[in-house]
């Protein structure tokens, strides 16, 4: 079964009401942390953003500031006429008579430049060089080194001669050095170079910026046009060329990399840049953080809001779980249960007053039925005692008839014929719906049989189009209609001969036949109480008219049946709506 069968079939009203609140708290707890997150990672992206930018620039003016106290180093020395002497020399006894001048002028250097390993000149003509340092030639592996370092050097800037490289070569213990090249130009014959200054640092920069990096897992790097990183404070990774594609260019920049946060920064008039890489997750971690601490706190709420509302619910559907069970001892035959509405809301109060005013109207009807079932078998059996031995009293009215007509009694034969003929129109042969003009004879037959009673003070008219004759209307309509006008108003009349007009008019689909007679009437008054009481059976007005009127409803429906009118010149209109054609037996 699906989840919506479920809801539809098996969950009640509770049920869906904490799923709903639920579902509520948990959408609003997940639009809570995602804006939260979505907040926190925005502004300490900026934030991270900003403090990179700002590192970087400041990583890179340090850095040029660096950069360009060794170009100005090595300009003064190249300007230095005891290097030009020593470069210019052709003759070994006039590099002999340089070297020590020249010596001086480097050894000046390592005393201004702390962080200089050694500083060096060459001789390009004679191959000779001139070397000064903390660690003498040999151990620095000047000699050996001097030709490949210099020929892997890249040009540090567009403009000048200067070049660079970081390697280790000249460091038996394996640590990386920077090293300055710069050829030594004649001051008078800018041709070509005489000789090439070098000077040897430990440069300390990166490591100075990476000690005040925040987060543990960045990296800093500086790298040369290629994304070769020349220079970094894990040393193992110097000469690794950076997989960013080419991605490295202008001045500045950043972008994401395999999930790290690479940012960029170009060192003013040099060809290298300065990079800096963070993984995502370091940057986001604080972020992932929070948001499961508030995961948690939420957690924390939502179980407690949960309970709350499950308690709320409860208390909400109580009054639902009442009339649901009063429902089903109904169900079980209990008509009398009802809902006590003491210690309740207004609304609950209105549900509960509403299921008993239900229970006390279907009492009611039920009571009502019950008492029309009880018309109804009394109508059965009288219409079945009706029926007893027909045969037998059919054959001793005709032996009555015949013996009349032998003793020449024609009043008492004529009146036992017009008993027959109504009995037989009574039974119908077992049928209860008979042709308007079956019925029209039967009323005939009643009314011989009551003027000789009374000695011929009822006239009958009779104003029936033709056509109407033969619509079917229930047996025994008209003459109790008859019957009433004769016992309830043209009897009383003492002296006076009475009249009973029948009428049969079309109202649209239906046929309209009147019962009018000029006997005593009603008042207003009684023909409204009697035209609303008409459908109660009351035993003061007897079966007749609400027999009739019962039996016309229940065979052609609502909205058919008998109404009573003051008659135009006195007397009492009693008027029976029928349908023209349609009905069914009943």
């Amino acid at each position: 079964m699906n989840f919506k069968e479920k809801w539809q079939k098996k969950w009640n009203f509770e049920k869906k009401l904490n799923f709903v609140m639920g579902t509520a708290i948990l959408i609003l707890i997940v639009l809570a942390i995602s804006l939260s997150a979505a907040m926190f990672v925005y502004t300490l992206s900026k934030r991270n953003n900003e403090y990179a930018r700002e590192h970087l620039e400041l990583m890179a003016e340090d850095c040029a500031d660096n950069l360009n106290q060794y170009k100005a180093l090595l300009i003064s020395l190249v300007l230095d006429d005891s290097i030009q002497k020593y470069c210019e020399a052709k003759e070994r006894t006039q590099v002999y008579q340089a070297m020590g001048s020249a010596y001086t002028s480097l050894l000046d250097v390592l005393q201004i430049q702390s962080n200089s390993n050694f500083a060096a000149v060459t001789n390009d003509q004679l191959q000779t060089y001139v070397y000064s340092g903390n660690i003498s030639a040999q151990a620095g592996n000047f000699e050996e080194s001097f030709a490949k370092d210099y020929a892997q050097s890249l040009p540090a800037n567009a403009s000048g001669s200067i070049r660079m490289s970081f390697s280790d070569c000249y460091n038996r213990y394996g640590k990386y050095t920077m090293t300055l090249y710069f050829p030594v130009y004649s001051l008078t014959q800018m041709v070509s170079s005489n000789g090439v200054l070098v000077i040897n640092l430990n440069d300390s920069i990166l490591e100075r910026i990476q000690k005040k990096t925040s987060l543990a897992s960045s990296s800093m790097y500086l790298t040369d046009q290629r994304g070769l990183i020349v220079s970094t404070k894990q040393e193992d990774r110097i000469g690794e060329q950076l997989n960013t594609k080419g991605r490295i260019t202008g001045e500045s920049g950043r972008f994401w990399n395999h999930g790290t946060l690479v940012t960029y920064r170009k060192v003013t008039g040099w060809n290298y840049y300065l990079v800096h890489e963070i993984p995502g997750f370091e940057l986001y971690e604080t972020v992932i953080q929070m948001s499961l601490l508030m995961l948690g706190a939420m957690l924390i709420v939502t179980v407690g809001v949960l309970v709350v509302t499950k308690k709320m619910s409860g208390r909400l559907y109580r009054p639902f779980y009442k009339v649901i069970s009063k429902m089903n001892d109904v169900s079980e035959g209990n008509l009398g249960a009802r809902i006590h509405t003491i210690d309740t809301d207004s609304d609950s109060r209105k549900l509960a007053e509403g299921f008993n005013q239900m229970m006390d109207e279907i009492d009611r009807l039920m009571g009502q039925v019950k008492e029309e079932q009880q018309q109804i078998m009394q109508m059965e059996l009288n219409a079945l005692q009706s029926q007893i031995q027909p045969h037998f009293l059919y054959n001793t009215l005709e032996c009555i008839h015949w013996q009349a007509v032998i003793d020449g009694s024609q009043n008492i034969s004529a009146m036992v014929k017009a008993l027959a003929q109504y009995y037989r129109i009574c039974l119908s042969g077992g049928r209860d719906i008979i042709a308007l003009e079956t019925e029209l004879a039967h009323v005939k037959s009643y009314l011989i049989i009551q003027n000789m009673r009374y000695d011929n003070i009822i006239e009958l008219q009779m104003d029936v189009p033709e056509e109407f004759l033969g619509v079917q209307l229930p047996k025994l309509t008209l003459q109790p209609l008859v019957e009433n006008s004769i016992y309830h108003g043209i009897r009383v009349k003492e002296g006076r001969k009475g009249t009973v007009v029948i009428r049969a008019r079309e109202a649209g689909d239906d046929l309209l036949v009147q019962v009018q007679d000029n006997g005593e009437g009603m008042t207003d008054e009684a023909i409204r109480e009697l035209n609303s009481t008409i459908g109660t059976f009351e035993r003061t007005r007897g079966y007749g008219i609400h027999n009739v009127h019962k039996r016309l409803e229940l065979l052609f429906g609502a909205g058919y049946g008998l109404r009573f009118y003051a008659g135009e010149k006195g007397g009492l209109t009693a008027e029976i709506r029928i349908p023209k054609k349609g009905g069914k037996d009943v």
